[in-house]
């Protein structure tokens, strides 16, 4: 009877023995994958982080190719901006449906106007079947930091179809006005204040893309007027 339940009780134990080692291995399972769950979590957040850095660096140095830009209108105001100079990315009038990134759904029957960033002619991927406006965009600026500029500049005006010699109808900033001289410079509730006629100057859009390291594109939008 005793060798029985010597028995019986080594039994009992090699099994008690076996269920721990299977917890054992169920915990080392659950602790490794959730290991591998941080490490991945931890790496794809460093990865977003510095996508998003470089795109902040790229989106910094667009500001060297506006000023170019800037610099070239302040330098040709006059004449020299009544006719267009696609060498230097300058249209002298508006293009309301400009799609710098070139991502915009258009109907069939809709020109499309992109800007030649990659000196491709415009080749966007499943566009080539639609008509297209191909603008040409200024010479590459290299920024520093691997970061490569170009823009395009496009005045906002419109040319009066029929006219002789050509008229042109310009966006013209406003500035505001209190009806009397004593009340300029001042806001109140008694004293009305209106738009007053277009000053002097017009509008210019400066559109930049700028390509960073890792393939980062970033464009940004400037208006300026003289």
């Amino acid at each position: 009877m005793k060798r029985i339940q010597r028995l019986a009780s080594n039994g009992a134990a090699r099994l008690q023995r076996g269920v721990s080692m299977l917890f054992s291995l169920i915990a080392v399972v659950v602790l490794t994958l959730g290991a591998v769950a941080l490490v991945r979590t931890v790496d794809t957040g460093a990865l977003v982080l510095g996508n998003l850095g470089f795109k902040q660096d790229a989106l910094a140095a667009g500001s060297v190719a506006t000023e170019s830009a800037i610099t070239w209108l302040q330098a040709n105001v006059g004449p020299t901006l009544d006719a267009e100079n696609q060498a230097l990315g300058y249209y002298h009038t508006s293009r309301a449906a400009l799609d710098p990134t070139g991502r915009t759904v258009a109907t069939a029957a809709a020109s499309l106007v992109l800007v030649d960033w990659d000196s491709n002619d415009c080749a966007v991927p499943g566009r080539n079947d639609r008509p297209t406006v191909c603008l040409k965009a200024a010479a590459a600026i290299k920024v520093g930091g691997g970061n490569v500029s170009r823009y395009v500049i496009t005045r906002l005006c419109e040319i009066v179809p029929g006219s002789d010699p050509p008229l042109k109808d310009c966006a013209q900033p406003v500035t505001a006005s209190t009806k009397t001289s004593s009340q300029r410079g001042s806001i109140s509730y008694s004293a009305s204040k209106h738009f007053s006629d277009k000053t002097a100057g017009t509008y210019y859009r400066i559109v930049t893309r700028t390509v960073g390291v890792r393939g980062t594109v970033a464009y940004a939008e400037t208006l300026v007027h003289f």
